[in-house]
């Protein structure tokens, strides 16, 4: 088992990989404020993505969501989706993902 906790990733970096085990891949997302991620899909992974701190938006399939702190959302395969930090503080998600086998 390993633990990690969230504060103690310090680094500048867009994605910080937590954890990898068989088909699932973890890692935490930042966005700064005004900091978009466009908008792209993935034809073989589910993604779960958990809002830790901030508010935003997730762009679905071309439609904007409003997001915030303890929303969690689903993009399965083949669905578009893609982040922008519209707040004053960082926005941070955890992202968990899951290969389709096919």
């Amino acid at each position: 088992m390993k633990i990690l906790n969230i504060n103690a990733i310090t680094e500048k970096i867009k994605r910080k990989a937590l954890f990898t085990e068989g088909t699932m891949d973890s890692g935490i997302l930042f966005y700064e404020p005004g900091e978009t991620m466009v908008p792209h899909k993935h034809p073989d992974l589910d993604e779960i993505f958990y809002v830790i701190s901030g508010k935003g938006i997730i762009n679905i399939n071309g439609k904007d969501f409003l997001i915030k702190e303890k929303d969690v959302m689903l993009s399965p395969h083949e669905e578009s989706h893609g982040f922008t930090n519209n707040g004053d503080k960082n926005l941070v998600i955890l992202q968990i993902k899951n290969t389709i086998m096919m």
